[in-house]
């Protein structure tokens, strides 16, 4: 049976008081959500190791199936690699941001050009103009590279990652969809076809609609694809509840429920919905809680979860990552 994985960046949450307590999976209108999961199983499960930071190439690679000590320790490299950047497996790369935004540029708008002259034996890639990519050579010492109002983190060196057919042998022919680097850069360490819909972006705007129709199409010439959206998460970063509600609402109607659809009208494929991480729009960060998740496709033995939220779900009795990708 073929599968889509719908992974939604962030979906999780905590109760916010502005919602009367409830989490904005609670609080959004998700029929189809609701549907798949009162007709579906579901479980609770926890996708960041014990020591790991909540970030999204460790819960995305954890989803996978990919084992505690195969994670990287930050998502430079995979997003550098998502980006077309060559690195050499003696490089450290990081993320950069400015963190002052009174910080004088030495009378200039170009950011990596400052940094450039502040670290002359590190390679600067812009994102924006005030974020990007900060190549470390080997050698460099990462505790010299400090700039007062410029944050460096997640830094890592380039790793190989197994095949995800190797984790999964059924899956001979994997896709992934999205549209940020990060997933673009996994995509490719894992050996998987990477699709990117016009339209897709990172934030709420992205095209819905664009992003499912490009998952229906990939089934036919693949065995499972990863549907990735970022836009839960782009809105917790902001604390901006409402975009959140709203971008939920854009999944379970844009997304989730016409590939609902499609299975109640006998097409023959499995559907798995969850979170990568909980994403606080209270606080605008992650945490490393558990998340929901659904699996559903014709014929399975429902259990008594009767709507899809952070609580509710962990009334299911679906138990471990290898639950995903069943039958």
């Amino acid at each position: 049976m073929k599968h889509i994985l719908v992974i939604c960046d962030g979906l999780a949450d905590s109760p916010v008081e502005r919602l009367n307590g409830k989490t904005p999976l609670q609080a959004a209108e998700t029929p189809a959500l609701d549907f798949l999961a009162a007709n579906g199983r579901c479980g609770s499960l926890r996708t960041v190791p014990e020591g790991h930071y909540p970030g999204s190439e460790t819960a995305i690679l954890t989803i996978l199936g990919y084992t505690p000590d195969e994670l990287p320790s930050g998502r430079g490299p995979l997003e550098a690699t998502g980006l077309g950047i060559d690195v050499s497996p003696d490089d450290t790369v990081m993320r950069y941001a400015v963190t002052d935004p009174s910080l004088p540029l030495n009378g200039t708008a170009d950011l990596r050009h400052t940094l450039e002259q502040k670290f002359p034996d590190l390679i600067f890639h812009s994102l924006s103009e005030t974020s990007g990519i900060c190549i470390i050579p080997g050698g460099c010492r990462i505790s010299d590279i400090h700039a007062e109002g410029i944050a460096f983190w997640s830094g890592d060196k380039p790793r190989a990652y197994a095949p995800f057919v190797s984790r999964h042998p059924q899956f001979s022919r994997p896709a992934v969809i999205g549209a940020v680097p990060l997933l673009k850069g996994i995509a490719y360490g894992i050996q998987a076809e990477w699709i990117r819909p016009e339209g897709a972006t990172g934030d709420c705007d992205t095209a819905y609609r664009a992003k499912r129709d490009a998952a229906i199409a990939a089934l036919k010439d693949h065995d499972i694809v990863i549907l990735h959206i970022e836009a839960c998460d782009y809105a917790s970063h902001k604390t901006d509840v409402r975009s959140k509600l709203d971008a939920i609402r854009n999944i379970d109607r844009e997304i989730i429920g016409p590939l609902a659809k499609r299975l109640c009208d006998g097409e023959d494929f499995a559907i798995a919905v969850m979170s990568d991480h909980p994403s606080l729009c209270e606080k605008g960060c992650h945490t490393a809680d558990p998340v929901p998740f659904l699996l559903y496709y014709p014929g399975i033995e429902k259990d008594d979860t009767s709507a899809f939220s952070e609580v509710e779900a962990s009334a299911g009795n679906l138990e471990s990552i290898s639950d995903i990708y069943r039958p």
